[in-house]
């Protein structure tokens, strides 16, 4: 029995005898491990596992970063195989060994810690190296099947152990594919109402890890200038989706052509992940992340069946136009926070709708001076507190009298009698149009 200790962990692997069962010869093993590609279930854990079986070795699997992938010993269990692969992935010669391995292209032998031998190869997948397969025995104590004794065979199997790690590695990212492009046509057809009924809404919704149990709202993310960041916003809309599903994991999402769109549990608080996804996009792209985003998050109203996917969805929609017709673009903005404007939506020229404000408002909404402007936003605090001049003189932090002195001058500018109910409501949809009406 060979021996060997690495970070406290003592590991025996049994000797086997010559005429040991199980496939001979470097073609049978060959032969095995290929096998692994038809097989549904086999993964990098089985081609380790297999080489550790038939030649007596610790074998692994590894990630560039040195992360163990898989692991496997005679004898011992995946934890253990794992813990001894750690151990020397730890030393300071592996990441130069990666290196040269990734740059050469093949199997390499590299020499291990107690006169061990050891096999790194690079598994190739077009120009990228997602992982390397690795081997280690003790040259002087190995002992093989007699067809399998041969000095270059453990470099062999490796190399060839690389290539069905690559194969399998690129069918579960063609599987992933293709599984994300179903999720995201059934995420899409959710979001459109393409469903036939509300039987095949749940149907669906079941089928991409809705929760039927909890309220969910659409947000919608939108870059606010596509030319604006140098890759275009492609590249933003994806990273978008990598924020979101970083910060509520059960979300629903699918980039589409100018938004990524996320149908977010209530429990994970919509609004709080499409503000957490904005701040992060601007991390790098503004000067003053809290300032302003470049991206503007909407938020539909809550829904709790599969079948009112559709509805919030609109209402995120409505919600983002909005959010540009009122100049909030860069914020986060609810549905059940526009009030009027979800009337106002349903005006198709928004031009028409500015234009009726400046007719209702006259010199007040024309004359930007500093003096009219003050005078604009004391009649709008006016209307936000309930037409109090004591609270209105609080807010602006100037006596009753003056606020009463402004009211006066903003009739005069703009035709409106403050006392009539009628002049009162056309000044709030007209201060709501243009955006003055903000706290």
């Amino acid at each position: 029995m060979t021996t060997r200790e690495a970070g406290g962990i003592r590991t025996g692997a049994p000797t086997r005898g010559r005429d040991g069962a199980g496939p001979r010869g470097l073609v049978a093993l060959y032969r095995r491990l290929s096998g692994l590609v038809a097989a549904p279930s086999a993964d990098a854990q089985a081609v380790a596992a297999v080489m550790a079986g038939e030649l007596g070795v610790l074998a692994a699997v590894v990630g560039p970063q040195r992360e163990v992938l898989a692991a496997a010993a005679p004898g011992m269990g995946v934890a253990e195989a794992s813990a001894l692969v750690r151990a020397d992935a730890r030393t300071a010669a592996w990441p130069r060994t990666l290196e040269v391995a990734a740059a050469a292209g093949r199997a390499l032998r590299v020499p291990g810690p107690w006169l061990r031998g050891q096999v790194v190869a690079p598994v190739l997948l077009g120009r990228e190296v997602p992982a390397f397969v690795f081997a280690e025995e003790d040259t002087a104590t190995r002992d093989r099947p007699e067809a399998l004794a041969g000095d270059d065979v453990l470099l062999l199997v490796a190399e060839h152990a690389a290539t069905v790690v690559g194969v399998l590695h690129g069918r579960d990212r063609v599987l992933a594919t293709a599984a994300g492009q179903v999720r995201g046509d059934l995420v899409s057809g959710l979001l459109l109402d393409r469903a036939r009924d509300a039987d095949q809404a749940a149907q669906w919704a079941e089928h991409v890890g809705y929760d039927h149990g909890v309220a969910h709202r659409v947000v919608v993310v939108s870059p606010d200038d596509e030319d604006a960041y140098g890759a275009g916003p492609a590249s933003l809309l994806g990273e978008a989706e990598e924020h979101l599903l970083a910060a509520a994991p059960a979300a629903l999402t699918v980039v589409r052509d100018t938004e990524t769109v996320a149908v977010v549990p209530e429990t994970a608080d919509p609004v709080a992940v499409g503000a957490t996804c904005a701040r992060r996009l601007a991390r790098g792209r503004v000067p003053d992340p809290d300032a302003r985003w470049p991206v503007t998050v909407a938020v539909g109203g809550p829904v709790s069946e599969p079948a009112d996917i559709a509805a919030s969805y609109d209402q995120a929609r409505r919600t983002l136009l909005a959010s540009r017709r009122l100049g909030r673009a860069g914020r986060v903005l609810r549905f059940d926070e526009l009030g009027v404007h979800r009337l106002l939506l349903q005006i198709p020229d928004p031009d028409a709708a500015r234009a009726f404000a400046r007719e209702v408002l006259g010199r007040l909404a024309t004359d930007r001076s500093e003096r009219t402007v003050e005078l604009l936003r004391t009649l709008a605090r006016y209307f936000r507190e309930d037409g109090s001049p004591q609270r209105v003189a609080r807010a602006l932090n100037v006596h009753p009298n003056t606020v009463g002195y402004r009211l006066r001058r903003a009739e005069e500018l703009s035709g409106l009698d403050l006392d009539s109910y009628r002049d009162r409501l056309a000044a709030q949809v007209a201060l709501e149009i243009l955006g003055e009406m903000e706290a």
